[in-house]
């Protein structure tokens, strides 16, 4: 009954095994790793027949004038090509006996320096086979729970930090300080500059002083009159627009007055917007003396 119900355990375990996919085959021995062997390279191949011999049993070089030394000529050397000179039948009297292919193992202990005695036995190379009366161990059962092992060693196990790989740029020795090339950037410009200032008063000098204020014979332009102008000027881009607009849908200009008519009308409209713009502003516009 042990033996029928062993038998049904392992059809269930192989078709459950079957059914999750579990690989049977695997083994922790596949991880070891295997130690690479070396490649020993053999000697150069040597024949034992002497090169520089005469060629027996050979027909190349048979005719003609020149022939080589030994072609066309039989001899015959003892077990050379036409097998050994005499027969070799087996010897009923050397045949093998039981035991001797077996090794022989000495079961006696010998000392250091001593020679292991002479009678000895003979171990088989094979385990014994198992008696008739020998029964294998079967049914065993673990008490373990292995989903609650699991979820416990999950939950009491300390969660490992991420290694991080990327470089720490604000751990750095010069972090938060001004760098060097910088400071020699800031002291360059300095320089220039008063170099620049200097030169300026030396003109300013040779020239019977410097005016600072090269605008102040200038007068402020008049609001009333910039609004008078500005209202001409957006009357008279009108009056230029409707003639550019008579003309600017005409595609074929064969002449050379309608192309010059042209491009001074769209120059004049440029100008004319321009100072549009800058008496629309509200900068200050000052006006040159006469």
């Amino acid at each position: 009954k042990e033996t029928g119900r062993a038998k049904k355990r392992g059809k269930l375990q192989i078709k459950d095994n079957q059914l999750t996919g579990i690989a049977v085959m695997e083994s922790i021995y596949n991880h070891v790793p295997v130690p690479q062997e070396t490649y020993v390279k053999p000697a150069m191949y040597r024949s034992k027949h002497n090169p520089k011999g005469e060629i027996t049993y050979s027909t190349f070089g048979a005719k003609g004038t020149t022939q080589l030394p030994g072609a066309a000529r039989m001899k015959k050397s003892m077990a050379a090509h036409m097998g050994p000179a005499e027969s070799t039948r087996p010897n009923p009297s050397t045949f093998m006996k039981a035991g001797e292919k077996t090794l022989a193992v000495s079961m006696r202990i010998t000392k250091p320096g001593e020679k292991p005695p002479t009678t000895s036995i003979r171990v088989n190379k094979h385990p014994a086979v198992p008696s008739r009366h020998e029964k294998p161990i079967t049914g065993l059962k673990s008490s373990k729970n292995f989903i609650t092992h699991n979820a416990v060693e999950a939950i009491l196990q300390v969660p490992q930090k991420p290694v991080s790989t990327e470089a720490d740029y604000l751990n750095k020795a010069d972090y938060g300080q001004v760098p060097e090339y910088l400071s020699q950037v800031k002291e360059e410009i300095k320089r220039e500059n008063d170099m620049i200032d200097q030169y300026v008063a030396e003109l300013g000098n040779a020239g019977g002083g410097y005016d600072e204020n090269p605008y102040a014979d200038h007068e402020e332009f008049d609001e009333n009159e910039r609004r008078d102008l500005l209202r001409a000027l957006k009357g008279k881009w009108d009056d230029v627009n409707a003639k550019y607009q008579k003309m600017c849908h005409m595609v074929k200009l064969d002449t050379v007055g309608k192309i010059r008519r042209k491009e001074q009308m769209e120059k004049e409209l440029d100008q004319i917007e321009g100072d549009i713009k800058k008496l629309a502003s509200r900068s200050q516009i000052l006006v040159a003396p006469h």
